[in-house]
């Protein structure tokens, strides 16, 4: 997914040249053709997120549209002032791949793990949050965030994820994917790559329940009749995610359930919890 969004911003470069693709301490290697290519579109920066974002915003107020990508946490908690005010206050198109989501880096602990990434991101105003499942709704969002005029952030898992969109016969629009039957007893609201999780359990569970799965790749949610239409048949429903308990996408759930007075007494979730990561290990464990 990773790369895949890497060379994404370069192609869209080499069309617009308002593109502008900003990295944080990547390795030499990183995007070498498009440096090489269009060096006045590339700029790869040291391990400095605050200064990054300021950078990015004062390239957005002169029309080009900048794209920043480095690791997740360092992004959403170092660089969080900047966020809130150069980019958000002015409401500027700065896109802001925040790369490891997640347990990505689970085995460089806690100081790595971004598990609380949307939270941060989810309370600036302005700003869509965005967990795509795989590289091809990554590329999906990286166009459609090129045509518009506000901010990004969009959370970026650890790369060679398959492919699953394809899994999903029913799209409710750009951000809401449907996979199984409306009417099932079961229904499963996911986001990013947490749905892969939950794509391999309904796999195993298929010849015992029937199950909805939904998988939400903008946390921002908008209105919706057909997702609110799902939510108020009172099913039970299974919010999963690779994120901290609160601030994510069960909060946000929950919020569009009162704004649309539908019942919350059946809904359950898994989540990381609300606590430090103090082991080390990999991202499946």
């Amino acid at each position: 997914m990773r790369q895949t969004a890497l060379n994404t911003i370069f192609e869209l470069a080499k069309k617009d040249s308002r593109v502008i693709f900003i990295g944080s301490d990547l390795g030499a290697g990183t995007l070498k053709e498009m440096k090489s290519q269009l060096p006045e579109q590339f700029f790869m920066e040291g391990i400095s997120e605050q200064h990054i974002i300021s950078f990015a915003s004062g390239l957005a107020k002169e029309g080009y549209v900048p794209f920043i990508n480095t690791i997740a946490n360092f992004l959403t908690r170092r660089a969080l002032e900047q966020i809130i005010l150069d980019v958000a206050l002015h409401n500027l198109p700065v896109k802001i791949l925040g790369s490891g989501g997640g347990m990505v880096y689970a085995p460089l602990g806690p100081t790595h793990t971004a598990t609380d990434d949307l939270a941060h991101a989810l309370l600036i105003p302005n700003l869509d949050v965005f967990a795509p499942c795989d590289a091809v709704e990554m590329t999906e969002i990286l166009e459609f965030e090129l045509e518009k005029s506000s901010p990004s952030y969009i959370r970026i898992a650890k790369g060679g994820e398959p492919n699953i969109s394809n899994r999903f016969n029913k799209s409710i629009n750009t951000h809401f994917k449907f996979s199984g039957n409306t009417s099932a007893e079961q229904v499963i609201i996911s986001t990013g790559i947490a749905t892969h999780a939950c794509l391999d359990a309904i796999d195993e569970l298929q010849d015992k329940i029937d199950i909805l799965l939904i998988h939400v790749s903008n946390l921002n949610f908008r209105e919706n009749l057909q997702l609110a239409e799902v939510l108020k048949m009172n099913k039970k429903l299974l919010i999963v995610e690779e994120h901290q308990h609160f601030g994510g996408l069960l909060t946000q759930v929950l919020h569009y359930c009162q704004n649309h007075e539908i019942s919350t007494k059946k809904i359950k979730s898994i989540s990381l919890g609300k606590s430090f990561i103090r082991k080390y290990g990999s991202q499946s464990d």
